[in-house]
């Protein structure tokens, strides 16, 4: 078994890293609302069509780089942490070593924007065992259109006991990072000032991205 300090692998993958019927359903619900490549907005969303997902839901406000607080949170959080989670900063459900990695992967889904799942593990101790699960992370708009909102949910495989759970990176997963494409206004306003530099100034440079941590 793997220790706690165990370093987790990141790699990027194209696919989800669990194939829980929630999550898919959640990411589902939330592809349904991106008209346009649009990011949807924090007031798109509408509980009872997510009702599956509800107990296991929150909702991220990004409050400082690497800092989001649950502005939302179901009964699912509340058994985890065996308090209302309602205004805890997400930090709260993690592990203290695995705080920055997961941190810098919660500031990827607002700030690149991404679709970000985590797949997780609270570690076995004398008296429970491992628990497994993964972290969903959707991003969202706000009224003034800047995606500091995340729609999110975290499942776990098996119920998670009678005392508080706290999770790190399960070592050696995948993550999946997926950066979103940009947003049409963007597109449409690089059109707009390619105009009078010829017909190749519109394309976009490619950029190209290695994770290696």
């Amino acid at each position: 078994m793997n220790s706690v300090t165990d370093t987790p692998t990141r790699r990027r993958t194209d696919k989800p890293n669990a194939a829980h019927a929630t999550l898919k359903s959640l990411e589902a619900y939330w592809q349904t609302l991106r008209h346009a490549q649009r990011i949807p907005s924090r007031n798109d969303i509408e509980p009872r069509q997510i009702d599956d997902a509800l107990p296991h839901a929150f909702i991220l406000q990004r409050v400082a780089p690497g800092v989001a607080r649950m502005r939302v949170a179901g009964q699912g959080l509340h058994d985890l942490l065996k308090m209302d989670a309602r205004g805890m900063p997400i930090s709260t459900l993690i592990l203290p070593e695995a705080r920055d990695d997961i941190a810098s992967l919660i500031e990827d889904a607002f700030t690149t924007p991404a679709i970000v799942s985590i797949p997780l593990l609270s570690p076995s101790s004398l008296l429970r065992q491992d628990l497994t699960g993964t972290m969903l992370l959707l991003p969202l708009r706000d009224e003034k259109g800047d995606t500091s909102r995340i729609l999110g949910a975290l499942v776990t495989d098996d119920a998670p006991g009678n005392r508080p759970r706290r999770f790190q990176i399960k070592p050696g997963a995948a993550i999946r990072n997926e950066p979103l494409q940009p947003r049409l206004a963007s597109v449409q306003g690089l059109v707009h000032r390619a105009k009078d530099k010829g017909p190749d100034a519109a394309r976009p440079a490619l950029r190209l991205v290695v994770n290696n941590g």
